[in-house]
């Protein structure tokens, strides 16, 4: 799946992925390609990128929105 991530005006992420976990504001949420269409709001923590090639983007964010839908996922994060 295509993931997405902006910060501050800036993409500090683009490229693919076998998963992505966000801190939604209920907690901890992990999607997987083909998952149902959500559009969610982050709270502060860190936001995960699990690579094709198994590797992690990490990153910290204070807040945001997160959506899926076609199989990409795109974070506007503060």
């Amino acid at each position: 799946m295509k993931v997405k991530i902006f910060k501050a005006e800036e993409v500090v992420y683009e490229g693919e992925a076998e998963k992505v976990t966000v801190p939604a504001q209920n907690g901890e949420m992990t999607i997987l390609p083909h998952h149902i269409s959500i559009v969610t709001n982050l709270q502060h923590g860190r936001l995960i990128v699990h690579k094709n090639d198994g590797d992690k983007f990490q990153t910290e964010i204070s807040g945001g929105v997160c959506s899926f839908s076609d199989d990409c996922v795109s974070v506007l994060a503060e």
